[in-house]
């Protein structure tokens, strides 16, 4: 697996699940926290307390108190508030 294979990180507890590119998951024994430091200097955004998103693969935003982003596999991840602006402000 390689980090431009990664499309979301998602928090499952002590364990985190990357979504790839070619739709599988993997599960790892690690936590979203210990992902999103190694993770943060390779285009990857915490959007939320469970979910840490690629930028290369984001295609779209919809607005909302937090918003939503929609991601190349489709999927729709939660953008806490207190994160919205971080997340803006990386695409501007």
């Amino acid at each position: 697996m390689q980090v431009s294979d990664i499309i979301r990180c998602v928090a499952n507890d002590n364990f985190t699940d990357f979504h790839l590119l070619d739709g599988s998951k993997k599960v790892i024994c690690r936590t979203l926290k210990f992902y999103d430091d190694v993770l943060n200097d390779s285009g990857f955004i915490r959007v939320h307390r469970s979910h840490l998103i690629n930028a290369q693969y984001v295609k779209s935003y919809k607005k909302g108190k937090g918003g939503v982003v929609i991601m190349a596999d489709d999927s729709n991840v939660d953008v806490s508030v207190s994160k919205k602006q971080n997340l803006l402000n990386y695409f501007s």
